[in-house]
């Protein structure tokens, strides 16, 4: 079940992130327009390692994103924002939403982003207690 504490958590984590002074520059200077390798696992013991592949284009303000997780043979598609050298993304399964529009969320990631390029990652699932960290390398 989803607790209020983790949702109190996903929202601050947002406006730390996106909300700031009026002035603030709410974009990255950076292009995270690519497609990436993905490694990671969950934090719990019993979590195994998956692997897959990312894909990230610009789309309005911010990025369209789909990920494939070769382990389970399933995609994932979401939005994602930057500003500066972090990137987040919401993503999950396609469901029917409110007003007509189509709700993807089932996890937040955060990612940094390191001076090789490369994007490192924590993530926590909406409707549940789970959560891992994955690593994100742009396939040349």
């Amino acid at each position: 079940m989803f607790s209020h504490t983790r949702q109190f958590v996903l929202i601050a984590v947002c406006s730390i992130i996106f909300v700031g002074p009026s002035t603030a520059q709410t974009t990255s200077d950076f292009d995270y327009t690519g497609d990436y390798v993905m490694q990671g696992k969950g934090y719990s013991a019993n979590d195994s390692a998956y692997t897959g592949t990312c894909s990230f284009r610009r789309a309005e303000q911010g990025y369209q994103v789909s990920c494939y997780n070769q382990d389970t043979r399933h995609t994932y598609a979401g939005k994602g924002l930057a500003r500066g050298d972090t990137l987040a993304v919401f993503i999950g399964d396609m469901l029917q939403g409110d007003h007509d529009a189509i709700y993807v969320g089932e996890y937040l990631i955060l990612y940094q982003r390191k001076p090789d390029g490369s994007l490192i990652g924590t993530w926590v699932s909406t409707k549940s207690q789970f959560a891992g960290s994955e690593t994100l390398t742009r396939k040349k």
